[in-house]
């Protein structure tokens, strides 16, 4: 006995589709632009039904958007690894410069400060020395940053309150605050927030954040708003809210990118430097605009 095997494989076909409930079955293939079939785009009625040509070319239409979509979406996908990539790169090039910076330059540096304070020693007021020794100051601590931006060191943690370390960094920058003519709050949703952590690293984030903050707020009416919460019983929140103009979205996947910068005299260093310690204590740091003006939230783990 001969069989058809063509014949059994299209009576295996029809019987699926039959359990299937399908009476009318419209498909359009979708392709992608380089000529691979990535799938379908289908129409089924569980009755019998002749599609209008109107139909068909709405699924065509269809077939074609949702090629569109996927395309876009793969591109996104590999422009963020490459994102990521250069990224990587850049902190791999900071940390051999910041490297080689701190070794030539930290020793003539403190030389040169020591020798303009011993030459005006018996001066009480030079605007001139102060203004050197200022500026060597200023470099010092810019080779400081190159190195926390490319080898942070390892946190040194204990047990702390956060809500001391934040309230600490708000009353150390209300001067500035005042000076910019910002109003800065506080709000605490608990009295004791426990967290192990490095408190002198968090507070170099805490400050980065709260004078990025008062810059952005302005100089009239500014207003920084500072909350702690506890998110999920498991960990601690902070929000930095300021009321400015927001962060172009241009530009807000830069933002943290070492060397990139708003600020004319800004180095891009203070967030990068940030995230990096956050990312050290298994925290995470998120920025987003709001309707009016900019919130940073940095969550940490709980005790």
């Amino acid at each position: 006995m001969i069989h058809d095997t063509k014949k059994d494989a299209r009576a295996s076909v029809f019987d699926a589709i039959y359990e299937a409930n399908i009476g009318s079955y419209l498909g359009m293939p979708v392709y992608l632009s380089n000529g691979k079939l990535f799938g379908t785009v289908c129409a089924i009625d569980p009755n019998p039904y002749a599609f209008t040509k109107q139909e068909i070319e709405t699924i065509r239409r269809l077939s074609s958007v949702v090629s569109v979509i996927i395309e876009n979406a793969t591109k996104s996908s590999y422009d963020e690894f490459d994102d990521k990539l250069i990224r990587l790169e850049k902190l791999s090039l900071l940390g051999q410069l910041s490297a080689g910076l701190a070794h030539e330059l930290r020793n003539p540096m403190q030389s040169v400060r020591g020798f303009v304070q011993f030459l005006f020693e018996d001066q009480k007021e030079n605007q001139f020395r102060d203004i050197v020794i200022s500026e060597m100051d200023r470099m010092n601590q810019l080779v400081n940053d190159f190195l926390m931006a490319t080898q942070p060191s390892a946190p040194k943690r204990e047990n702390s309150n956060l809500n001391d370390i934040v309230n600490e960094t708000v009353e150390f920058m209300r001067n500035e605050a005042t000076l910019h003519n910002v109003d800065i709050t506080l709000s605490l949703e608990s009295t004791m927030l426990y967290v192990d952590v490095d408190k002198s690293q968090i507070k170099q984030v805490m400050i980065n954040l709260v004078k990025n903050a008062i810059e952005a707020a302005g100089d009239e009416g500014g207003k920084v708003m500072i909350y702690v919460k506890i998110r999920n019983e498991k960990e601690a929140v902070i929000e930095v809210v300021d009321n400015g103009a927001g962060i172009p979205l241009s530009i807000i996947g830069r933002i943290g990118e070492p060397f990139f910068s708003t600020k004319e005299e800004g180095t891009g260093l203070g967030l990068s430097i940030s995230q990096r310690i956050i990312q050290e204590h298994k925290g995470a740091m998120r920025l987003e605009n709001l309707e009016s003006g900019t919130r940073v939230t940095v969550s940490l783990p709980l005790m």
